[in-house]
């Protein structure tokens, strides 16, 4: 009934970590209540779940656990101080969309995780791998990414596997390496995303879902895409939006409690998007076009656009960064209006590259046909442009109307808001207008929102099976059923990787030490190893931010290099190399 004496401690701490799940198959309400209970004693031995409170007599009673029950909590109340103090997260965030793929699910993903290790929390990434890029890197940030050997097949998205692959004893032996508590994944084109919903529910973790797009309900591929949100959704612990817009799309899509999804906005990096008024040509009107040249991104309403202003205006100069299948659409418009000179075609542009672009410019144009959240309308608000959006999505929502002219999805209204715009510039201020965006987006901000979200549904209590399956099951007359058949099949393939590889027989990794790595980076002394046998040897480099203000990339660490491993030899270890092995 009780744990032998060796297991208790006199000092007070923060209650030991149960590496076992809760099952999933029966829940018990009042016995995990009272399991988790705080006793006013120090050192109250520790009871089953269920049995009443003891009372002055030393020998509890214990009372008999009837057969549905689940197994007794060996997690010791922690002390009246460490129940006030904030609990440490362990997230694992998990998407096909990550570096060195670029855009905005990525950036949002490195930017929220940066900000979630800087409070104190330890995170995770878990994506397929791109090209030679496998096993397991670090960022510059001190992140640790899993790159699974699983390729990309459309559009950087991986292939479904049901469960019946590698990938899902893969996830599962690094959610109890590293000891995760929640599963947080994301985008709704990530098969990755929507596969670790499904385990991580079978396997008795919180999950939290960001939907980062939005989706019709007419056209097929739409169907077909939110048929399987509403699968992936039906049993997920909570779902995050980055707009009111994409609430009501998603709670629609997915047939979802209005309660059970939060809205928790984007941000950007308002100390590295800062104006730069000497970059600016005074005799012209520089027009910036920053994004994929997709049908989506409104660059047929672009090219009917562009020809009519050059006309009228001869001091405007544009310049289109961006690569996709629309650019032979610009290049044909440039060959016959002969514009050679006054539209620039930049390409592909870097992440780190986009301030000193957006900085050159005096107005920022987005012709989007749909947008959930335009990340890039923010980036160049915060640069001290003036913004020309479509009104589409959660667009309306982002920025101010004194910030942004926002236009109907139409040439002849971009038309106007852009002839609007041009003699608005000169009296632009662009430093308030910096000041403005700083006020309102900060990614210290989002990652505290996030953490609620966490602290709100970590206590929660698991749902059955039988639960599962009844929500599952309503998805669809038949549908519904071949969503019950995979659910069954991954519940199995859980007990059958539980029996063959159990859980005490897998290591657990020791975590990255974030504070002393960043008092080591900001100090400029990185090339003295830590004072910890595990730690990693850093290498020479220069000091570099945590976030993208230096101008480079977050993996040209040399902790990212595959050459040159950031752990010490095996003799010198005293833990396993294979804990951190690729």
């Amino acid at each position: 009934p009780s744990r032998p004496p060796h297991h208790t401690r006199s000092a007070p701490m923060e209650p030991p970590r149960s590496r076992r799940r809760q099952p999933l198959a029966h829940s018990d309400a009042s016995s995990t209540a009272a399991a988790f209970a705080p006793t006013a004693a120090p050192r109250t031995k520790l009871r089953r779940a269920g049995s009443p409170s003891p009372g002055p007599a030393p020998t509890p009673t214990p009372s008999p656990i009837p057969s549905p029950s689940p197994a007794p909590s060996l997690e010791r109340p922690a002390p009246a101080a460490a129940q006030q103090a904030p609990r440490r997260h362990r997230i694992a965030m998990v998407s096909d969309f990550f570096y060195p793929n670029m855009g905005g699910v990525e950036l949002h993903l490195y930017q929220l995780s940066s900000c979630l290790l800087s409070r104190g929390n330890k995170v995770i990434m878990i994506t397929h791998s791109y090209g030679n890029r496998k096993g397991v890197r670090y960022l510059t940030n001190g992140l640790k990414v899993y790159y699974l050997p699983q390729a990309g097949v459309y559009n950087k998205s991986s292939f479904p596997t049901l469960a019946l692959s590698w990938y899902y004893p893969l996830l599962r032996n690094i959610l109890i390496r590293e000891q995760i508590d929640i599963v947080h994944c994301h985008q709704a084109f990530s098969v990755m995303a929507l596969e670790g919903l499904l385990q991580g529910r079978t396997m008795g973790y919180k999950t939290v879902f960001t939907d980062h797009s939005l989706f019709g309900f007419a056209d097929l591929s739409s169907i077909h895409t939110n048929k399987l949100l509403k699968f992936s959704l039906s049993d997920a612990t909570h779902v995050v939006c980055v707009s009111n817009t994409s609430k009501e799309n998603t709670v629609l899509r997915g047939s979802l409690n209005p309660s059970d999804v939060s809205v928790i906005p984007n941000a950007i990096d308002t100390t590295r998007f800062h104006p730069d008024p000497s970059k600016r040509n005074p005799n012209k009107i520089t027009i910036v076009v920053m994004s994929r040249l997709v049908y989506r991104k409104g660059i047929d309403l672009l090219v009917e656009v562009i020809p009519p202003i050059c006309a009228k205006y001869p001091q405007v100069h544009w310049i289109i960064g961006g690569d996709g299948p629309k650019r032979v659409d610009l290049e044909e418009l440039r060959e016959k209006h002969q514009l050679h000179e006054r539209v620039d075609l930049l390409g592909e542009v870097q992440h780190s590259n986009v301030r000193n672009v957006l900085v050159r410019g005096d107005i920022f144009l987005n012709c989007s046909l749909t947008e959930a959240f335009c990340i890039a309308i923010v980036e160049a608000a915060s640069c001290g442009l003036l913004v020309i959006s479509t009104a589409v999505g959660g667009v309306p929502e982002v920025l101010s109307p004194e910030l942004a002219l926002l236009a109907e999805p139409t040439t002849e209204d971009l038309l106007q808001k852009v002839e609007q715009a041009i003699p608005m510039v000169k009296d632009l201020d662009m430093w308030k207008t910096h000041h403005r965006v700083k006020e309102c987006y900060s990614w210290y901000d989002v990652a505290a929102r996030t953490e609620v979200v966490y602290s709100n549904i970590r206590n929660g209590i698991p749902l059955p099976l039988m639960e599962r399956l009844r929500r599952l099951y309503g998805c669809g007359v038949y549908a519904g059923k071949l969503f019950c058949l995979i659910a069954i099949v991954t519940y199995l393939m859980w007990k059958f990787l539980e029996w063959w590889h159990p859980e005490d027989s897998i290591d657990i990794a020791p975590d990255f030490p974030h504070k002393k790595y960043r008092r080591r980076l900001e100090s400029g002394v990185i090339d003295v190893p830590v004072e910890l046998p595990w730690a990693p040897k850093f290498h020479r480099h220069a000091p570099q931010v945590s976030t993208f203000a230096s101008g480079g990339s977050p993996l040209s660490s040399p902790l990212s290099s595959p050459m040159s491993s950031p752990f010490p030899s095996k003799k010198e270890m005293p833990i396993p190399p294979t804990t951190e092995a690729k």
